[in-house]
């Protein structure tokens, strides 16, 4: 079966648990993501995100297809994110941003040389 439906879950890794007809999910996890195989690399995604799919789920019934896990705790939080991750093949787009972001700042810091 494939999942057509789009994305509703990009949060931190939680597990699903049914409580009063709808699924909540709570934010544990039994073992880190790295050392587990049913969390898995996207192939063309930044080598720190994962993903773990329920096969079983009833998407239809509100319940996640699956989640997603940042190795460097810089999850995708919006759908746009979650693309950004799976264009940036070889590093995390996010950490690039703040590098940038810093360099910048640090640039316009700096005292202007006087000129003669």
């Amino acid at each position: 079966m494939w999942y057509t439906t789009p994305i509703t879950c990009f949060a931190k890794p939680y597990k699903a648990i049914r409580e009063e007809g709808y699924t909540r999910l709570a934010g544990t996890l039994d073992t880190h993501p790295l050392e587990n195989s049913n969390w898995r690399k996207h192939k063309n995604a930044c080598p720190f995100y994962r993903e773990r799919w329920f096969p079983c789920n009833d998407v239809a019934a509100g319940e996640p297809m699956y989640q997603v896990f940042c190795l460097k705790n810089t999850p995708p939080i919006t759908a746009e994110e979650q693309e950004k991750c799976f264009r940036s093949k070889t590093s995390c787009w996010r950490l690039a941003e703040r590098r940038k972001a810093k360099t910048e700042a640090a640039a316009a810091q700096e005292d202007p040389l006087p000129s003669h």
